[in-house]
């Protein structure tokens, strides 16, 4: 896995929020260099008026937050490359040791038979975890 390939989308989060928030309300956005110009979308038919002004007054208060994805196209086409990259080695690697997990458990269960508990001990295996144990698997609700 190429482990320099670095990226952290969550940082463009808000102003990817915002960006939704003017979708969904009827407004575009028109990315010009350093400003964004914000426009009724004439085929929106959840417009309301009011609320645009609203929605434009956060907005510009959170210019920011939008120029970081707006303010340079191919950089934020690098971002999402580079993220896609991340995202490929990640699950590569997640798909190879997901493997090497439960074969190196089946040797530990072979190796080792009178240890029956969880690899993790007393507190059983993790409840976010991707894989469990087979002795997590067989006392869970859906065990043997």
């Amino acid at each position: 896995m190429e482990t320099n390939v670095r990226v952290d989308l969550q940082t463009l989060e808000t102003g990817l929020k915002h960006i939704e928030m003017a979708y969904i309300n009827g407004l575009c956005l028109v990315p010009n260099g350093k400003e964004v110009k914000i426009q009724r979308d004439p085929d929106a038919e959840n417009y309301n008026s009011e609320q645009a002004q609203v929605i434009v007054r956060i907005l510009a208060r959170n210019k920011q937050d939008l120029l970081a994805i707006t303010a340079n196209q191919d950089q934020t086409r690098d971002v999402l490359a580079r993220a896609q990259k991340r995202m490929v080695d990640a699950q590569e690697w997640l798909l190879t040791h997901l493997d090497l997990w439960d074969r190196l458990e089946q040797a530990y269960r072979k190796l080792f038979p009178e240890d029956t508990g969880c690899v993790r001990g007393e507190q059983g295996c993790m409840d976010d975890a991707v894989v469990r144990c087979k002795a997590c698997v067989r006392e869970g609700p859906y065990g043997e």
